[in-house]
């Protein structure tokens, strides 16, 4: 009786827990990326908008964004600091 068996070659173990790490990171990678783009076209509230604006830049920038009446989005406020060096 001879058996047939095809050998098959585990992954190192060392190999699997590098594969499951990266895998890990990815997925959060990805969802930290998700909640930044969700984040981004959400409208700042009054308050936030007060707060950041502590500076003559900020202030004018904020004004001018707001002159229309439409509300200003977190992205649309990281570029306005970034603009002004906050």
């Amino acid at each position: 009786m001879s058996k047939d068996v095809t050998s098959k070659k585990p992954l190192n173990v060392q190999l699997q827990g590098l594969i499951g790490i990266l895998v890990g990171m990815l997925a959060l990678v990805i969802i930290l990326g998700l909640l930044r783009w969700r984040r981004d076209g959400l409208s700042v509230d009054p308050a936030e908008l007060q707060m950041s604006a502590s500076t003559p830049c900020m202030v004018q920038a904020i004004n001018a964004a707001t002159a229309g009446g439409k509300p200003i989005t977190y992205g649309q406020l990281d570029k306005l600091k970034a603009r002004c060096g906050q």
